[in-house]
């Protein structure tokens, strides 16, 4: 399941994408919803918000490191199902920006809800975020999503983390 939800998040970001460098000019906008949601074609050469904006391996680099430090720490636990799907949701998008940046040298932004002002994105970082607040979710309402695994041959009692 995790590989399925990866590679769905990086295809349907790919071909909004797509669609995106096809039929849009930088900086068009398309209004779907008035006051909720519009399209907005930008090149984002930072990372969250264009923080670090011209940075280019700055913006490879940080978030390469996030998502190991992720997977090392992740690999210490037996996730729930619930835990698996947040973190496919972050890796698929994670995979998808990466895709861009290291191809384009930026980032294609398309979606932008005017209610959040300066704040255009795309599927990835949708998915980003969704895996996010279902981590927080997670760590703050379902401490049997964080079960950790426990050493071969030894049991509850001898695991200083249990």
């Amino acid at each position: 399941m995790f590989w399925i939800i990866t590679v769905l998040v990086l295809l349907l970001d790919r071909i909004a994408k797509l669609l995106t460098l096809q039929h849009m000019a930088i900086g068009q906008r398309v209004v779907w919803i008035s006051g909720v949601l519009e399209l907005r074609y930008t090149q984002n050469t930072g990372m969250a918000l264009g923080i670090l904006s011209g940075y280019t391996l700055v913006s490879i680099v940080l978030p390469l490191i996030a998502v190991t430090a992720g997977v090392l720490m992740l690999r210490k636990y037996k996730l729930s199902h619930f835990m698996w799907i947040a973190a496919a949701l972050i890796f698929g998008g994670f995979l998808a920006n990466l895709f861009d940046r290291v191809w384009f040298g930026f980032v294609v932004d398309m979606v932008y809800f005017p209610w959040l002002p300066y704040f255009v994105c795309n599927v990835a970082d949708i998915a980003i975020t969704f895996g996010a607040v279902m981590t927080a979710i997670s760590l703050l309402f379902r401490p049997k999503d964080w079960q950790l695994k426990l050493a071969e041959g030894t049991d509850r009692e001898q695991n200083p983390d249990s």
